[in-house]
């Protein structure tokens, strides 16, 4: 019964200043949304920013997974 219900976590390496700006976001949205939905909702977030720079590269935004209670 004790510890985390859900994780999330990178199925391979991804740059600091990506993870970083995901989690941020992740963080913000988990005080709203389940843990899967944060983390889409980041997922999003991530992608719109990178696009911006001219950059959709999944590797930057698609490495992360929740798994466990939704």
């Amino acid at each position: 019964m004790a510890g985390a219900g859900t994780l999330v976590m990178s199925l391979w390496k991804v740059p600091d200043d990506e993870t970083r700006e995901l989690m941020e976001h992740l963080y913000k949205e988990l005080a709203v949304a389940a843990p899967a939905d944060a983390l889409r909702s980041a997922q999003l977030h991530l992608l719109k920013k990178l696009r911006a720079d001219g950059d959709t590269n999944p590797v930057l935004w698609g490495a992360f997974i929740a798994s466990g209670e939704q």
